[in-house]
C-alpha cells in the first residue's frame, strides 16, 4: 500500500499537471491570438504599402500624362495664334519665292470627344517656278504643327526665259486645316 506522503506528492504532483496544462493552453491561446494579431497587422501594412505604391505610380503617370500632353499641344495652333501663323505662313511663301494671296480662313470642328480643338482652315492661291511652289509645299507640311493639306491645284501659268533659260511659272489653289484650341473667351 502506498504510504501518505506518496499519495501527497502524487496528488501534488497531479495539481501541478493541471495547473501547467492550465498555463499551456492559456499561453498557446495567447500566442494563436498575438499570432492572428500581427498576421493581420501585417496584412494591414502591405495593403497600405500596396496603396502608396499605386498612389505613387499613378502621381507618376499623371506627370508622365502632363509632360506628353504638354508635348501634344506644341503641334496643336494655340487659341489666339491665328493672325501670328498667318503671318508666317506668309513669311514661308515670301522666303520660298511664292506669292501667296489667302483668301479665306475659316474654323471648322475638329469630330473628336476633345471639344476644346477645331481646325483653322485656309484657302490661298500661290504663284511661283515649280520648284519654288514644291519647296513651299515641303515646308508646310513640315511645319511643326498639326497641318492637314486638303486639297492642291495647280496649272501652267506662264513660260519666260532669264538668261537663255526657260522658266515656267506656275498658279494654283491650296486648302489645308491647321489644329488650333479653340478661344472660348467669347463664351
Amino acid at each position: 500500500m502506498p504510504k501518505k506522503s506518496t499519495k501527497k506528492i502524487v496528488i501534488i504532483l497531479l495539481f501541478l499537471d493541471i495547473i501547467l496544462i492550465c498555463v499551456f493552453v492559456f499561453l498557446f491561446l495567447s500566442f494563436k491570438n498575438l499570432i492572428a494579431e500581427s498576421i493581420n497587422v501585417e496584412d494591414h501594412i502591405k495593403t497600405e504599402l500596396k496603396k502608396q505604391e499605386s498612389l505613387s505610380l499613378m502621381s507618376d503617370s499623371l506627370q508622365n500624362s502632363k509632360i506628353f500632353q504638354q508635348d501634344l499641344m506644341s503641334y496643336v495652333l494655340p487659341s489666339d495664334g491665328a493672325v501670328d501663323f498667318i503671318k508666317v505662313l506668309e513669311q514661308l511663301a515670301s522666303t520660298t519665292k511664292v506669292k501667296s494671296d489667302i483668301k479665306a480662313v475659316s474654323n471648322e470642328e475638329y469630330q473628336t470627344s476633345l471639344t476644346n480643338l477645331e481646325f483653322l482652315n485656309v484657302k490661298m492661291d500661290i504663284l511661283g517656278e515649280w520648284g519654288n511652289i514644291r519647296y513651299f509645299l515641303t515646308v508646310l507640311e513640315n511645319y511643326p504643327l498639326r497641318i492637314d493639306i486638303k486639297s492642291v491645284s495647280f496649272t501652267k501659268f506662264s513660260d519666260y526665259v532669264i538668261n537663255k533659260k526657260k522658266i515656267s511659272e506656275w498658279a494654283g489653289s491650296l486648302e489645308f486645316n491647321v489644329l488650333k484650341v479653340k478661344d472660348t473667351s467669347g463664351n
